[in-house]
């Protein structure tokens, strides 16, 4: 069961990461931001405008990085595919995301708040990487 969850947990982030990757690169860091921007203000009870998308450094700079983001999501794709071959590569996959998190951290600390999609994201980058090592773990307890 817990291998189960190890795997789709992964099959989900590997399809999330080459969707936004796509969508990155094909619709670009406005078009992108926005539909999850608007996403997140469904939520929240003062919904807050998510500026500075759409500049075309920004953009550049993130259709570039789209790129890495749809490879990350082929290799946890492929890792999930074959879990039994692939097991050794969940802790890299998931310190990788991980790491991304902490960059959102640094960037939280150093430059200030972002949009609450952003506060969102980094939450998501630091827990989920956390579950995965720890079905990481059980998996191998269970060999």
């Amino acid at each position: 069961m817990v291998k189960l969850i190890l795997r789709a947990t992964l099959f989900v982030l590997g399809a999330a990461a080459i969707c936004i990757g796509l969508s990155m690169m094909f619709l670009g860091s406005g078009a992108t931001g926005q539909f999850f921007a608007v996403l997140v203000n469904f939520i929240l009870s003062e919904p807050q405008e998510l500026d500075g998308m759409s500049t075309p450094n920004v953009d550049s700079e993130l259709r570039f990085y789209a790129v890495f983001w749809v490879a990350y999501g082929v290799f946890v794709f492929r890792a999930a595919n074959d879990l039994t071959k692939n097991l050794h590569l969940v802790p890299l996959l998931a310190g990788l995301f991980f790491a991304g998190g902490v960059g959102r951290v640094l960037s939280l600390v150093t430059v200030g708040q972002p949009h609450p999609l952003f506060i969102a994201l980094m939450i998501v980058e630091l827990a989920l990487p956390l579950l995965l090592i720890g079905l990481w773990a059980a998996i191998n307890r269970q060999r």
